[in-house]
């Protein structure tokens, strides 16, 4: 007697155990009865009721009534559901009006035809935010100062310097940063030419999160290789005209002194 309840019970309840089973309705009108059995971001992985073959499907391509059953599923399945991930979108830049005027200061030692000369060299950057109402602040800025080696007849260069200093400009206002003097030596007139003499500087200007602002160059062509400039960690060095680094290449030090 037992026996014949505990099956009779089986019959009853059994239905009740079965996954909750839904007609599903997609875009273009198809219909699929099936059970969801997890959910994947987008994902929806459906057991098909007349086969149990499982088929995933992405929840935009159901109608809304059929997503908002799926949201209602994960909330009772936790442990079967994951949330999709949302990337946020970086910041915009936030451009700022810059200008700069650059002006070199030169000292020179030596006669004027010939012989040994010694130049000394720095930059002066004359910075202007030209916006009328936003201050630029916590910007940072980048100066490089370029060298060639007078005795080397190929193309490479010699990055002689980076200095890193901090940029905070008013609107309408100006700051001036001048970069550490470099004396570099060098021979001219008749004979071997030896020294290292000046190719150059480019200045980046960048934000808090590491945005280029403003870049300028001599010569102008240096501007476009700004990554290239930022990733070099240690100076002087020798680069390619590409401005990739040479580590085999020896620096001229002793024509370079600060």
């Amino acid at each position: 007697m037992r026996t014949l309840c505990l099956l009779f019970l089986t019959v009853i309840l059994a239905p009740l155990a079965l996954a909750e089973t839904r007609v599903f309705v997609s875009l273009a009108g198809t219909l699929l009865e099936a059970e969801i059995t997890a959910v994947a971001g987008d994902s929806v992985t459906l057991r098909r009721v007349n086969d149990e073959q499982s088929l995933v499907v992405n929840r935009k391509t159901l109608c809304k009534e059929d997503n908002a059953y799926i949201l209602g599923w994960m909330e009772k399945n936790p442990d079967k559901s994951i949330a999709p991930t949302t990337t946020s979108a970086p910041a915009p830049v936030q451009k700022y009006s810059l200008a700069c005027q650059t002006l070199p200061s030169k000292s020179n030692r030596g006669p004027p035809d010939g012989g040994e000369r010694v130049i000394e060299l720095s930059y002066n950057f004359n910075l202007s935010n030209r916006e009328v109402q936003r201050d630029l602040q916590n910007a940072t800025g980048l100066a490089i100062t370029l060298g060639k080696n007078t005795g080397d007849s190929g193309n490479d260069l010699i990055v002689l310097q980076k200095e890193v200093f901090e940029v905070s400009i008013r609107p309408q206002s100006k700051m001036v940063h001048s970069t550490t003097p470099i004396r570099l030596t060098y021979s001219q007139g008749i004979g071997t030419p030896y020294g290292v003499k000046n190719y150059g500087y480019v200045l980046i200007i960048r934000d808090s999160a590491g945005n280029v602002l403003f870049v300028e160059a001599s010569p102008d062509a240096n501007a476009k290789f700004t990554k290239e400039l930022i990733a070099l960690e240690q100076v002087p060095c020798i680069v390619d005209r590409d401005f990739k680094l040479k580590p085999d290449s020896q620096v001229p030090t002793s024509y370079i002194s600060f």
